[in-house]
């Protein structure tokens, strides 16, 4: 069961006492290139994250593992991932694991690098209905499986009264032990981010469908 941070009551130690709790933030990427405005939400994003975290915390418990979706070797391997895959929540996770936490490794090399391999195909643009079919198939299933994974790999090391942290995208379709809290962290600055993330997909779009203008382009005749 998730229930939403915004509409938790503040958590009452002691009738979680004997469970596992899993605090869920949803995972953001952005290119280094992207508009100064959308890195400044970024970064605000995961400033209130890390307040939010620390909340639970104080309440729930420290956290003593961690789990990112895509890193698959824990340790300094999985820290040298995170530097790479997600430098806006780099510090605040870092932070965490040179204190209470482990860094889990948490997903499937081969079924993400499958997965991976799938999507690539996928966005060619593939005119084959036959071979198109049997990428999305491919795709569909390698991502199963590595939800799965995920899933296994949190119920096989998070401990009974233990509490972990889930970086992960919002779209996932992990499914958690029942004996498992799972706390969903949501901070005002994720609406935020989503509104200006629609707004550039939306402007890209129209000005992909924008007539050439005199000028642009080859010159009009």
């Amino acid at each position: 069961m998730t229930t939403p941070l915004s509409q938790m009551p503040k958590p009452d130690t002691e009738s979680f006492r004997d469970r596992r709790k899993l605090f869920l933030v949803p995972i953001i990427l952005m290119s280094p290139d992207a508009p100064s405005d959308g890195q400044e939400l970024l970064e605000r994003y995961w400033s209130e994250v890390r307040d939010h975290v620390t909340n639970l915390e104080g309440s729930l418990g420290e956290v003593g593992h961690v789990y990112h979706e895509a890193v698959y070797n824990d340790g300094d391997e999985g820290i040298k991932m995170l530097e790479a895959m997600n430098p806006k929540g780099y510090s605040f996770i870092q932070a965490m694991c040179q204190s209470s936490a482990k860094l889990e490794a948490t997903d499937d090399r081969a079924l993400l690098e499958e997965a991976s391999d799938w999507q690539l195909c996928l966005a060619m643009g593939l005119v084959s209905e036959k071979v198109l079919s049997a990428a999305v198939e491919g795709y569909q299933r390698a991502t199963s499986g590595r939800f799965e994974h995920i899933g296994n790999r949190i119920g096989e090391t998070l401990k009974e009264n233990e509490a972990g942290v889930l970086f992960i995208r919002e779209d996932h379709r992990v499914q958690f032990p029942d004996d498992i809290q799972v706390f969903y962290v949501a901070p005002p600055a994720l609406d935020a981010l989503k509104r200006w993330l629609n707004d550039q997909a939306r402007s890209a779009a129209q000005s992909r469908e924008r007539p050439e203008e005199p000028g642009e382009g080859e010159a009009a005749q």
